[in-house]
Formats: structure tokens, C-alpha cells, sequence
């Protein structure tokens, strides 16, 4: 199933999506944009930002029974069914999804608990804008990437790490300290092919922990507890984000250090480089998957070449952080002046 594929990153061209297009479609009654997507939906979804309805959506998501496994011949790899050109997994509550041909997405919910309520329709939203439609995005052969980024003076930069790295904590800190505009938290998507390698930004939400909410003023009642991981909460529909693609510039892996409380901020280069853009795809073994490993090299070394990557290390302290981050916001000066 991991074997090459050899296909351009924009080979959903208006044909195909022109063929593809199911009769229901017209009659869904939410329409959102996300991921340079047009996606309609017989569910509404908060998330995402509203669009006016198409001719021709690029994504479909509808309700559907779901049988427990695929019915056609497939491979079952942990907690995931895939086939050539589609994919399902389950909730431990119950619900399903399947995802098709990068266009569409169906989810089951006829397995939830009665006493499921808000908390589980939230749960199913949370996976859906994250599991579900990078799935969904690794079928279209494009490079989600795992990063918060912000739209600075000297352009996009992206900021990947592990998990508790700090990168959503680090974007709001710079948009509410500098006044520079979110462009994506979470996930961003790249489309392979493009002369300049754009950012597509997905779900107008951002990702923060309770200290970082408490430090930055956010604790209200609006928040809402990201299900997947129980240390956070999201802000939904942050009037922050950019509703544009705009071209990524720079990639600064976060790593934090709280043994010596110094800091280090160096670019990383050829094979660094390389491998601090696989680090950063977002559901990786989708990406094998679908797009398999000679289309997935060659889209991180192009991506490798285009962009500046960066290893930043420093310590860890809300208090602290504008002394901690001076290199990079040098960095950030120095290249808009550039730049200028």
C-alpha cells in the first residue's frame, strides 16, 4: 500500500470536481471555506468560516450509516482502516468517519451513548476539523503541517515542535503583544506544485492551556475544552486569523530548555532542514499512505529549499517571554528591513 505515487499536487483540477460531484450537494445547508477549500455540510460547524454558498463545493460532509469496517479490501494499521483512496476510524464513544477521494467525508453517530449531549457533538467537531480532514488533505497529495504561524513584517513564519513545545502560546503571545495576525494554529496546509509554497490556513480556532489563557487576559466563558487533550481549550472563530493563503517564509522548530535556561536560535540547513519539515507534517502516516514516500521526499526537499528553517531553544516562562524571545523577534526585524 506504501508504494509512489506520482501526482501533482493540484491534480484536482475543475474536471475532475466536475465529474465528481454527487446530486445532494446543492441541497447542503452550511457552506464554509477552510484550507483554500469550499467545504458544504449538512452539519454546521462553528469552526470554520462561513462562505457563500458554490456551484461546486471542493468538500462534502454529510451524516451516513457506517459499516464497522470497510467493505471494500483493505488494510487495518492501529486505529485505522485505509484502502487506495479512502480511509475510517472510530471514537471510542462511537462515532465513525470515512473519508473518500479528498472530497468527501461521512460520519456516524448512530453508535453515541443517549446521554452523549454537547460534550460528544464537540468531541466529533474536534476530530473531524483535525484527524478527519488531514486525512482528507493527505488524499489530495498536499503537506499539512503541524505549526502555528503569524503574519509578521518580514513575512509568514511557521513555529513546529513537539507536543508542550509552546507553539500556540507563542503565535497568541506575538499576535496580542505585536499586533501580527494569526495565519493558522494547529495545522496549515501546503499545495505541492505551487511556485511559492503558500499557506492555506484551516479552522479559525486557537489552541491554549489554562496558564497561557489566565496570563494573556482569555479566561471567559467563551472557551472551550479541546476534548483530545483535557490541559486545553480553544478559542473558536478568533477575529485574529488571516482569511487569505499567504507565502510561508520561515520555519522555527520550538524546543524547549529548562536545564540551563539558555537560549539558542540558529538556522538549520540541507538535511536539518530536511528532516525538521518531516518532523512537522501533521498525521504522518496518512501521508505515507496516500501519498507515498517518493511523492512525500520530494515534496519536503522542495519545501526545504524555499523556506528558512530555524532551531529555537529557550526557557520556558510565560513572565519571561519577551526576554526570550529577543533573538527571534531580531531575526524578524533584521529580515523585514531586509526585506525593505
Amino acid at each position: 500500500m506504501h508504494q509512489e505515487r506520482a501526482v501533482a499536487g493540484a491534480s484536482f483540477n475543475a474536471e475532475t470536481r466536475r465529474n465528481e460531484v454527487d446530486s445532494h450537494l446543492a441541497s447542503l445547508p452550511y457552506h464554509y471555506a477552510t484550507y483554500g477549500l469550499v467545504v458544504s455540510s449538512q452539519l454546521e460547524l462553528p469552526e470554520l468560516p462561513a462562505a457563500s454558498p458554490p456551484p461546486d463545493s471542493d468538500v462534502s460532509i454529510v451524516e451516513a450509516p457506517l459499516a464497522e469496517t470497510l467493505d471494500i479490501p483493505h488494510v487495518q494499521e492501529g486505529w485505522l482502516q485505509y484502502a487506495e483512496d479512502c480511509c475510517q476510524f472510530g471514537l471510542e464513544g462511537g462515532t465513525r468517519f470515512k473519508i473518500e477521494r479528498g472530497r468527501h467525508i461521512k460520519i456516524d453517530r448512530s453508535r453515541r451513548s443517549r446521554h452523549s449531549g454537547d460534550a460528544r457533538d464537540r468531541e466529533m467537531r474536534l476530530y473531524l476539523m483535525g484527524t478527519a480532514l488531514g486525512a482528507l488533505l493527505h488524499q489530495r497529495h498536499w503537506l499539512p503541517l503541524h505549526l502555528s504561524a503569524l503574519n509578521t513584517p518580514s513575512g509568514v513564519w511557521g513555529f513546529t515542535g513537539p507536543s508542550g513545545a509552546g507553539k500556540s502560546t507563542l503565535a497568541a503571545w506575538l499576535h496580542y503583544h505585536r499586533g501580527w495576525p494569526l495565519v493558522s494554529d494547529d495545522v496549515g496546509v501546503v499545495k505541492p506544485g505551487e511556485t511559492l509554497p503558500y499557506l492555506y490556513p484551516g479552522p479559525h480556532r486557537i489552541k491554549l492551556c489554562k496558564d497561557a489563557l489566565t496570563y494573556l487576559e482569555l479566561d471567559g466563558p467563551e472557551l472551550i475544552r479541546d476534548m483530545t487533550r483535557g490541559a486545553k481549550y480553544q478559542i473558536v472563530q478568533h477575529c485574529g486569523f488571516q482569511t487569505i493563503a499567504l507565502p510561508l517564509r520561515y520555519l522555527v522548530v520550538l524546543e524547549r530548555n529548562d536545564k540551563d535556561n539558555q537560549v539558542e536560535f540558529y538556522p538549520l540547513h540541507g538535511l536539518e532542514a530536511f528532516q525538521a519539515i518531516m518532523a512537522a507534517i501533521y498525521r504522518p502516516e496518512c501521508a505515507w499512505i496516500f501519498s507515498g514516500p517518493g511523492h512525500l521526499l520530494d515534496c519536503a526537499t522542495d519545501l526545504a529549499r524555499k523556506i528558512s528553517v530555524y532551531r529555537y531553544r529557550r526557557p520556558w516562562s510565560l513572565p519571561s517571554m519577551e526576554q526570550g524571545l529577543a533573538p527571534l523577534l531580531e531575526r524578524i526585524q533584521h529580515e523585514a528591513s531586509h526585506d525593505g
